[in-house]
């Protein structure tokens, strides 16, 4: 997608504006920022509607911290701005407002065209959460599938471990003992829950250090 649709009085939603009560802008830019990342992963093979960053991720991106990241994205799910299942925060009612517009792609063209065939014509009115078969079906395989791997007892790699991944996915910017030694330190707990997959942590952890290593060399050019 190439963008999202977004209403000029959103700011006069009643659950937008208890948002805000609550948060103050900060709140309203992370539930736009969210809708962005969700909307950008949406394609004719990817529809889930899933928001794939993680609190770690939103809080290095946006600098609030990540306590507050969880505070505020539970406070969203308990307004209905967002869905939660088994951890899995997504965004069902964006699905309602994808228009051919938004893509070039043939394929995902198709898709809108089968997604609109589940709505009604006042759909596109409403701002409350909206679930299409389709979304439903490949959501909950998504579901199945993740909770089996939480099912599995989490075990923590060992440098070696950690260092044979880096040199397999071309992660050049990982020091593997850094990793190990910071979260053994914090129990393997990403935020409050506990580490569920550390490759996946792994791959933050070097894109968090591309882009800190790129800032940091612009910074010094400038100056």
């Amino acid at each position: 997608m190439k963008w999202v649709k977004h209403d000029t009085d959103a700011h006069r939603d009643a659950k937008l504006r208890r948002l805000m009560l609550a948060y103050g802008m900060e709140g309203y830019g992370l539930y736009w920022y969210c809708v962005e990342l969700i909307a950008g992963d949406v394609s004719a093979d990817k529809y889930t509607f899933e928001l794939e960053h993680d609190a770690e991720m939103i809080s290095h991106d946006t600098g609030i911290s990540v306590t507050k990241v969880n505070e505020m994205m539970a406070f969203m799910v308990d307004l209905k701005l967002f869905e939660s299942d088994l951890g899995i925060i997504t965004c069902l009612k964006i699905a309602k407002r994808l228009d051919s517009s938004m893509t070039s792609n043939p394929d995902m063209r198709k898709l809108i065209s089968r997604l609109k065939d589940f709505g009604d014509e006042d759909s596109h009115k409403s701002h409350d959460p909206i679930m299409t078969e389709s979304c439903k079906i490949r959501l909950d395989k998504n579901r199945l599938e993740k909770k089996g791997a939480k099912s599995k007892r989490f075990v923590p790699p060992s440098v070696e471990e950690v260092a044979e991944k880096c040199k397999k996915e071309g992660y050049l910017f990982v020091d593997p003992e850094d990793f190990v030694n910071f979260y053994t330190s914090k129990n393997w707990y990403v935020g409050k829950s506990k580490m569920v997959s550390w490759p996946h942590s792994l791959g933050n952890w070097n894109s968090r250090e591309k882009k800190r290593q790129r800032n940091r060399g612009q910074s010094e050019y400038m100056v």
